[in-house]
């Protein structure tokens, strides 16, 4: 007995020595700069970062030189002013970033806040997911939704009006989240902020999923829904969701100035654009009339045909992403499809007062280059046969529809939404694009990357081809 107590002794200082020998050199090949996961606290910010970056890039310069907001004017551009003459493997890039550095990023740190029970990140996380699938949707019609992440190797392309409903399931799921009061977005304001939209007040997530609401039910034509929803949406100009670059190459450079000025000058001007003669009081299109002046609008966007330092385009502008001035727009259009045509003037006339308080025409909504500001309010008869807003005598709430889709596409140069307009309204505003081009530009490409990897793929379809709730 005695002898097996001093072997018993012996096993268990080997092993104890094993056990502390193991315990000292554990981890010792774990690379701290490749981590195996993150939470979602830290993922949160690079989803962020991600989905404002896709929404500022590629395929918006290529949206804005279709819709006639920008001319391809060197080099490669020089072709992409001619629709017809773009390849799928174009879009790769943009793909890439909405599905791989978005969607499936967005649905890990998704799945990792509530298996943290914190239901409030969650929330905001799915709103940058509904997002970057709303956008998506709207440009390149049929898309993955539900097998996204998946571990299917060929994801199953969804109808688009189906995502769209998915979409705003994933919306209600947010805002559920969000009201839920379990977790939070931002723990300590004083350590460095993740969430650089709203610094974590909840409040303003939850008024960013129904303005989200709001968009993607105009896009599937449902008017009384995005009436509602865009009661409900962003309310305020300092609330305005925007894209925040900066410390590109040592200072803040946000990706239009990037382009257009340090890495591809040249490439890509507004000589000539549509936009820009709307906007200009010297040319024969100009928007302009006597209840309207757009000088100061036309230099904010368009001074000295380039991007000025502190213009739109400038340097460290941040780029409008979701905002007050849309929710307004929307609530005009809404009003006038549902209600008629005085309660989308009415309606119309609430964003024109904003435009005369230099709303989006300037830094901090503040106008531009001492340019006048002058939006006064219409009224009813500025619609009907013959008026300011009618010369061509079409019906009265047309005419007004008319006159908030051609707001909508100046008021959107830089944005997705004007291109998604285009299609969604059969052009209602009219808008001039590029001529000697077969079709028109209704949708973007599948990118080389699915048609290459993805069985599932529903075809090549043509940039011409309207996707399904443009049809």
């Amino acid at each position: 007995m005695k002898q097996f107590k001093y072997i018993s002794i012996i096993f268990f200082a080997f092993t104890f020595t094993l056990v502390s020998c193991e315990s000292f050199v554990e981890g010792i090949n774990d690379d701290p700069n490749r981590p195996e996961k993150a939470d979602a606290a830290n993922m949160f910010q690079g989803i962020i970062l991600a989905n404002q970056f896709w929404h500022n890039g590629e395929a918006n310069r290529i949206g804005m030189i279709w819709m006639n907001q920008a001319t391809g004017s060197d080099r490669q551009y020089l072709a992409l002013n001619n629709w017809n003459n773009i390849t799928a493997s174009d879009f790769d890039s943009p793909w890439g970033f909405a599905f791989v550095s978005v969607i499936t990023q967005a649905r890990l740190a998704s799945e990792d806040a509530k298996l943290s029970n914190n239901l409030t990140l969650q929330g905001a996380i799915q709103v940058l997911e509904a997002n970057s699938f709303g956008t998506a949707t709207s440009l390149w019609g049929d898309i993955p939704f539900t097998d996204v992440n998946s571990g299917i190797e060929s994801p199953t392309y969804e109808n688009q009006v189906d995502v769209y409903n998915k979409i705003q399931s994933l919306l209600d799921d947010a805002i559920v989240n969000l009201e839920s009061g379990i977790g939070f977005i931002e723990e300590d304001l004083t350590e460095p902020v993740r969430d650089i939209i709203f610094e974590g007040e909840v409040s303003k997530w939850i008024a960013l999923a129904h303005s989200l609401k709001a968009r993607y039910y105009l896009h599937a034509k449902d008017y009384q829904n995005a009436l509602t929803e865009a009661n409900l949406g962003i309310s305020i100009a300092t609330d305005d969701v925007k894209g925040i670059f900066g410390s590109t190459y040592g200072t803040d450079m946000n990706p239009f100035w990037s382009f257009m000025v340090f890495d591809r000058e040249g490439y890509m001007d507004a000589e000539g654009a549509y936009a820009q003669n709307l906007l200009n009081p010297t040319e024969s299109d100009y928007r302009g009339n006597s209840k309207t002046d757009e000088t100061a609008r036309f230099n904010f966007n368009y001074s000295g045909n380039s991007p000025s330092t502190s213009g739109k385009f400038g340097r460290a502008a941040d780029m409008p992403l979701v905002t007050y001035g849309e929710m307004l727009l929307i609530i005009a259009e809404a009003e006038a499809r549902t209600n008629g045509l005085s309660a989308g003037v009415t309606s119309y006339n609430t964003y024109r007062n904003i435009l005369n308080t230099g709303y989006s025409i300037g830094e901090s909504n503040s106008g531009f280059g001492g340019f006048s500001l002058k939006y006064d309010p219409y009224n009813d008869s500025d619609f009907q046969n013959g008026g300011i807003e009618n010369s061509d005598n079409i019906d009265p709430t047309n005419a007004l529809l008319r006159e908030i889709y051609q707001e909508r596409y100046v008021y959107f140069i830089g944005h997705f939404e004007s291109f998604t307009d285009f299609g969604r309204t059969k052009n209602i505003a009219e808008i001039k694009l590029k001529s000697g081009f077969n079709g028109t530009p209704q949708r973007l490409l599948y990118p080389q990357t699915e048609i290459n990897s993805n069985t599932s793929l529903p075809g090549i379809i043509e940039v011409t081809v309207p996707t399904t709730v443009n049809n």
